[in-house]
């Protein structure tokens, strides 16, 4: 696909698109099948796009990847796949692309990278803060029970036993035996692991 996309953010606004502004050698999977020709790729948080390139040294960027479940893209080692996902548990499901950190028929988990814009803010008072236009960084992660459709996972020891159901008290001794730090991308794929062995 085309589209005509500048790497820099306009003028007068903060922050960038990307959580990493290079083009990375990188491998796409198309139809379960690694393509042979590597190509150079980026994540765009903003707009939920993977970009094109042919060096590591481009700086913007005209195509991106076909945007379709059949095409996914390992990016710095990172699987990203178009999946639908809930924002919400009530709401209706959306179509992005989510990091697989754990894919398992029961217990799966998923990290989401955005950036998302803020409109500039002017102080009504001298006791006010002004603000700029931004970007701002908006990380979750997401899980899945059983292939259902991701959910956004709250992050706390009382809810992941939740989650767990029966294997609940044994996540909460395993958890706490290994010292593990849930806040973290190792931490949670160490917990989700744990319970697909379970």
């Amino acid at each position: 696909n085309r589209r005509a996309r500048k790497a820099a953010t306009p003028a007068g606004v903060k922050g960038s698109y990307y959580f990493n502004e290079n083009f990375q050698l990188s491998t796409v999977i198309y139809f379960g099948e690694e393509l042979k020709d590597k190509t150079y790729l980026r994540y765009n948080a903003a707009n939920d796009e993977i970009e094109m390139g042919e060096s590591s040294k481009q700086k913007d960027s005209e195509n991106i990847l076909l945007k379709s479940a059949k095409v996914n893209a390992i990016i710095n080692n990172e699987e990203y796949k178009l999946l639908p996902h809930r924002l919400k548990e009530s709401n209706y499901p959306v179509i992005g692309y989510l990091v697989v950190l754990v894919d398992n028929e029961k217990y799966s988990l998923f990290l989401k990278r955005k950036k998302v814009f803020m409109k500039a803010v002017e102080a009504r008072t001298s006791l006010d803060r002004s603000f700029p236009a931004r970007f701002v960084d908006d990380v979750t992660y997401y899980f899945s029970l059983n292939k259902d459709t991701p959910l956004p996972l709250r992050i706390s020891k009382s809810n992941i036993r939740k989650i767990s159901k029966e294997s609940g008290s044994k996540v909460k001794t395993f958890i706490k035996d290994n010292n593990i730090k849930i806040k973290s991308s190792e931490g949670l794929i160490e917990v989700f692991n744990f319970l697909n062995s379970q």
